[in-house]
């Protein structure tokens, strides 16, 4: 047993040191395979900052090849969706924001009324609180008159609109008819309320025919002894028609100097010993009169720069208005001669020429008929006319449809004279229609047209008129057309809401158009106005533009304290010798002797 632990033991040493040796001989080859550089400074060349891609197959990166075209194509379809997905976002904010303010407006009674009760209590006192504030602001608008004022049974001139201001508030026009006491007492022949380089110069002709200019405080007389009939503003300059039918060309600029210049000291074949004044600046009618018996206008109207007349003998005349062509002058045709049209030079101020074609015309022969030319229109930039036998005659622009023709290339400007029977469609068939009345607003026009039966004789005599009918057509941005709509051009003759009422029992008497609106007096003495009202011009009391006839509230009486309610129900009904004028933003009331 002892000897048997014995090589047990020295098998067990002998195992251990070939371990040991193994050990150190590995040790010693491990270190002899030890590399000399380590990976960092192998791979440190390749080292860069560029982000790693894994490696693809190369087929991966071969794209088809695109055209420029086809790529101008791909960039514009991105581009055109991304348009229209910012179109739809924008159509839905707006949408949104109209909504909210629409949804504001109509409910701001109740949204205004909320604001101010929400911390109080709303109780019956609160209540007839608030009707009384209500009551006592309407009253506040409406002026009181003096107790020592004459009443409107006194002849005297009433203004409303213009741009002096009697408010607290600052806004601009007097709207109610407000009595001027400097005419009180007084007759007049005809009013002018003109606008001269953005100024009110308001014109008047006295009961003597002496020309006077005039504001809210004095006149002064501008040309006296003329026997003056009618007068008329345009570029700058009034033309005055005395009872010799001669037309004065009297400038406005400067007046003081100007008009003294053409003034004549002449002596009285009634009265040798005294001087009377004769004014020398007058339109030049011997070249053009050539008739025989044609010596004198009977009947002129005119536009922003052209002025067309009438002759005794029924013959038809125009010339360029003012002292001087405005700088940019050009013609729209209203001229009436295709020789003075968009394409030829502006035509000389204050030189007549003759309109042929609306004075002549070619029958089935191909032999001249002469017109007899009865009335003539002329708005900014057009003119309308009619003869005895009731043809209508438009010419001039037609860039809002105010010669009733559609709106294109070719009608935008007409320079020549073109017969308008577009309302056919209106009567009967088989009636016989026809013009009887013209007038027209800055961009508008208004014609009433008689219809007969067909198997009645048709009469040139205007006083046995059967049916009348008022159309309108042209500009109504400010609701002068008066068909219940506001429209910025209407080609189409529209007939005028309540002036073609069955119930309408009269016709209009008197027509005055300013720029913008329009002002009737009935048969009956009832005023209906419609169109523009900024400035007060209707009289009706508001600032609000009306698009069809509205009647005007009354006068305000001297020291009545008026009420609202009761003024807004009242008509007023004018007397036979007062007569309405009409200017760019006022009107007026004025008596005129019979």
């Amino acid at each position: 047993m002892l000897k048997r632990q014995c090589n047990l033991s020295v098998l067990n040493n002998s195992i251990k040191r070939h371990g040991f040796r193994s050990l150190n001989s590995s040790r010693e080859l491990l270190k002899s395979n030890t590399p000399k550089f380590d990976d960092a400074d192998l791979l440190s060349s390749q080292i860069t900052s560029q982000p790693y891609k894994a490696r693809k197959p190369v087929d991966e990166f071969h794209w088809p090849t695109k055209t420029d075209e086809q790529m101008k194509k791909e960039y514009q379809a991105r581009v055109e969706k991304m348009m229209r997905l910012s179109a739809v976002f924008q159509g839905f904010l707006f949408l949104a924001v109209f909504g909210i303010a629409g949804t504001a407006y109509q409910k701001w009674p109740q949204i205004k009324s909320w604001w101010i009760t929400k911390d109080m209590s709303v109780d019956d006192d609160t209540i007839e609180k608030l009707i009384h504030i209500k009551k006592r602001k309407s009253m506040a608008e409406i002026p009181m008159v003096a107790a020592n004022e004459l009443s409107p049974e006194v002849p005297g001139l009433y203004f409303c609109g213009g741009s002096e201001s009697t408010t607290k508030k600052g806004k601009p026009g007097i709207i109610f008819p407000t009595r001027n006491s400097i005419f009180d007492n007084k007759y007049l022949r005809d009013v002018c309320l003109a606008t001269v380089d953005g100024i009110e110069r308001n014109l008047a002709i006295d009961d003597k025919g002496d020309l006077l200019e005039w504001n809210q405080k004095d006149y002064q007389v501008l040309l006296p002894a003329q026997n003056l009939i009618s007068v008329k503003e345009s570029n700058g300059c009034a033309y005055a028609l005395n009872a010799t039918g001669e037309v004065l060309v009297i400038p406005l600029d400067n007046h003081s100097n100007s008009i003294s210049n053409h003034v004549i000291m002449q002596r009285s074949w009634i009265v040798p010993w005294k001087k009377l004044p004769k004014y020398a600046l007058k339109l030049d009618v011997s070249h053009c009169f050539t008739d025989r018996g044609e010596k004198k206008v009977i009947q002129f109207d005119t536009g922003k720069e052209h002025l067309v007349l009438i002759s005794n003998a029924g013959k038809a005349y125009t010339c360029s208005t003012g002292m001087k062509a405005c700088p940019g002058s050009k013609s729209y045709g209203q001229f009436g001669i295709p020789g003075m049209s968009q394409f030829d030079e502006f035509p000389i101020c204050n030189k007549l020429h003759e309109i042929e074609l609306l004075n002549c015309s070619l029958n089935d022969s191909n032999e001249i008929d002469k017109r007899k030319i009865i009335q003539v229109a002329c708005g900014d930039y057009h003119t309308v006319a009619r003869d005895l036998a009731g043809t209508l005659f438009v010419f001039g622009s037609n860039k809002f449809g105010q010669l009733g023709y559609p709106i294109s290339y070719d009608s935008e400007q007409i320079a020549f004279p073109k017969t308008l029977s577009r309302f056919q469609s209106y009567f009967k068939r088989g009636s016989i229609v026809k013009c009887v009345d013209v007038h027209c607003s800055g961009q508008t026009t208004y014609v009433t047209m008689d219809s007969q039966p067909s198997d009645r004789q048709p009469l040139n005599n205007e006083s046995s008129l059967s049916h009348l009918s008022y159309f309108s057509f042209g500009n109504g941005q400010f609701g002068e057309l008066g068909n219940g709509r506001f429209m910025n051009s209407q080609s189409e003759p529209t007939p005028i809401m309540v002036l073609n009422n069955e119930h309408q029992s009269t016709e209009v008497q008197h027509w005055s158009c300013g720029l913008n609106h329009v002002i009737c007096k009935m048969q009956s003495g009832q005023v209906l106005a419609w169109g523009g009202n900024d400035n007060g011009q209707l009289g009706n009391g508001k600032r609000i533009k009306q698009c069809k006839p509205q009647h005007i509230p009354q006068f305000l009486l001297p020291g009545v304290k008026n009420s609202s309610e009761g003024i807004n129900k009242s008509e007023m009904l004018l007397a036979p010798q007062q007569v309405i004028a009409a200017g760019e933003r006022s009107s007026c009331i004025y008596w005129k002797k019979r």
